[in-house]
């Protein structure tokens, strides 16, 4: 039987600016898709090459780690870290909000060019 060239998705947590749990998904692709981010930069972020990227804070999940819905809402990026065994940098969330609204200026469509 031919060996798969292609690596199993892994699940992404996605964190908040006030760094809190608010999305688990199932792959890297998946994330990109929903919060119309760079899939390279959401990848950087999950691996800690990157802080966060478009407002949001992403983390892979650990497999020693379980991550379950009722983490949803309640779950906060630092408890999520301190239980990996990481340190890792954070934005202050008056700048992570800033993050959020330019990535979400970018991402809305220029209405001058539809009128055209």
């Amino acid at each position: 039987m031919k060996k798969c060239t292609f690596k199993k998705p892994k699940q992404v947590l996605v964190f908040n600016a006030a760094r809190v749990l608010i999305a688990i998904i199932r792959s890297l692709h998946s994330t990109a898709e929903l919060s119309k981010g760079n899939l390279q930069a959401i990848s950087f972020s999950c691996t800690g090459k990157y802080i966060s990227t478009g407002g949001f804070y992403f983390r892979h999940v650990d497999p020693n780690i379980e991550v379950e819905v009722s983490d949803l809402d309640t779950l906060t990026l630092q408890e999520y870290d301190k239980l990996c065994g990481v340190e890792r940098k954070y934005h202050p969330v008056k700048s992570m909000a800033r993050k959020r609204l330019t990535a979400k200026k970018k991402n809305k469509p220029n209405n001058k060019k539809e009128n055209e």
